[in-house]
């Protein structure tokens, strides 16, 4: 009979302990289960945020693109000429209608059809035109102009956009019929081609 007791009790001990020992586990498993959620949300949040600012970056570079492809587009189904005006203090561009292909005098009361302010995502940093011109050379560059006549642009030449990372992204204009294009990095231009050395 005590025997009989003695071990009912000792059964009813282990019982105990193992759900004691039970309930311990289950609270580990789940301070570690909510923190592995934790650092799954924080790494989603944080690959959000590069791919946000990425998006935003590549929808306002290829507004860009799209713009000077209209200019083009536009001056060369017409008899009108067009002005793409990259403002650099402001980081905005302006696409404009104007008279004359004189790149020093432009009436600022002339149409302007679109204008467009960048966001912290990009930064107009500089522009080589295929002239080799470059804007870094000029202490008091603030702006830089692409004008497209009938025939095509009066320069070609690329502009160096730089995203929220400081990497840089080229926008190439070319003088004749290739459309504008987005690279990524720095891209070498070509200069245009002399008279004597076009083979037809």
């Amino acid at each position: 009979m005590i025997q009989k007791h003695i071990q009912r009790h000792i059964r009813k001990t282990s019982i105990n302990a193992s759900r004691k020992t039970g309930s311990g586990f289950v609270l580990i498993e789940m301070l570690m289960v909510v923190g592995l959620i934790g650092l799954m949300a924080a790494m989603a949040a944080l690959s959000f945020g590069a791919m946000w600012g990425n998006l935003r970056f590549k929808r306002q570079a290829e507004e860009l693109v799209n713009v000077f492809q209209m200019a083009y587009n536009a001056a060369a189904q017409s008899n009108r000429r067009y002005a793409v005006v990259l403002d650099f203090e402001e980081q905005k561009f302006v696409l404009r209608q104007f008279k004359s292909l004189d790149l020093e005098t432009m009436d600022p009361d002339e149409a302007i059809i679109q204008t467009g302010y960048f966001s912290e995502a990009i930064t107009i940093d500089y522009v080589v035109y295929d002239d080799l011109e470059d804007t870094r050379d000029f202490e008091n560059a603030s702006e830089a102009r692409f004008l497209a006549g009938h025939s095509g642009w009066q320069y070609g030449g690329k502009v160096i956009l730089r995203d929220e990372d400081g990497m840089p992204w080229t926008i190439v204009i070319h003088r004749f019929a290739k459309p504008v294009e987005l690279f990524k990095g720095e891209v070498d231009i070509d200069p245009p081609m002399d008279a004597k050395d076009v083979p037809f």
